[in-house]
């Protein structure tokens, strides 16, 4: 009968527990970020070069292929090239990738074939926020690892017509 009474104990001790935490994530869906956006960068420093335009308009294209995220974002520094994704991931509700300067040469992270140029000093920090409808981000611009400038960027969904 002790016993009994133990498990009983022992019983209406677990109902008094409360319920394990629902384990939640926040972490957003890389499919979110997937699609033509098309918007503006701007500076995001305090004296830009001079004549440089307020506002560019850009597009910046993400793709899902194979569970890995690539792009492009063209113009980038003035050139039609743009720049290109080498390496992005979701942190969060955050998507975080870093680029390079037009495409990059076969042998790894933006590993350039023949003689070196400036482009291969140049990398780019891309942080984007999506909440929807709008992308929201900048891009830090280093060269040869100090920092160069910095970009902000508005984009929305590019619609299609019917």
């Amino acid at each position: 009968m002790p016993n009994a009474a133990l498990v009983l104990l022992m019983l209406f001790g677990l109902g008094q527990a409360p319920p394990p935490a629902a384990v939640t994530s926040n972490a957003v869906s890389a499919a979110r970020f997937v699609g033509v956006w098309v918007g503006t960068q701007g500076w995001a420093i305090a004296n830009p070069p001079p004549g440089a335009r307020p506002d560019q308009p850009v597009t910046l294209i993400i793709e899902l292929a194979d569970g890995r995220l690539t792009g492009t974002l063209k113009p980038f520094l003035g050139g039609e090239e743009g720049a290109t994704l080498v390496d992005a991931r979701i942190v969060g509700d955050e998507l975080q990738a870093s680029a390079v300067v037009g495409t990059p040469r076969p042998g790894g992270r933006g590993a350039r074939r023949g003689a070196p140029n400036w482009k291969d000093t140049v990398a780019v920090s891309l942080v984007f926020r999506n909440d929807g409808v709008a992308l929201k981000g900048t891009a830090d611009v280093t060269m040869s690892e100090v920092p160069w400038t910095k970009f902000s960027y508005d984009l929305g969904k590019k619609r299609s017509r019917y």
